[in-house]
């Protein structure tokens, strides 16, 4: 697996372009169904795209909220990175059908 590390310009300072990942994974969303996705044993970050909004948890699986969760466990909404250390699952959910690609990196 990849190591997430920027790359530097000619004067040593860093740019936002991480190297290409060597373990992707695209979970397909069914609206309102969720999905529990393994972490790859050796991943330490991971970043997320997808086609719609989706919620994630993580090290639990993920509900769309229908009312308020005011007791701190609530999924988060789009993330778009997370360090993963002791995470060996993540939960997605979404309200409408959505693709969501994550990228794992060590």
């Amino acid at each position: 697996m990849n190591t997430f590390q920027l790359a530097t310009d000619s004067m040593g300072r860093p740019l936002p372009v991480p190297p290409p990942c060597s373990a992707s994974v695209a979970a397909i969303l069914t609206a309102g169904t969720p999905r529990l996705i393994a972490v790859p044993a050796d991943a330490r970050l991971v970043l997320f795209n997808a086609t719609q909004a989706f919620w994630a948890s993580f090290g639990a699986a993920a509900t769309l909220p229908t009312a308020d969760i005011l007791d701190g466990s609530a999924p988060e909404l789009n993330p778009a990175a997370r360090r993963l250390e002791g995470v060996t699952q993540i939960g997605l959910a979404a309200a409408t059908d959505a693709i969501v690609n994550l990228l794992f990196y060590r």
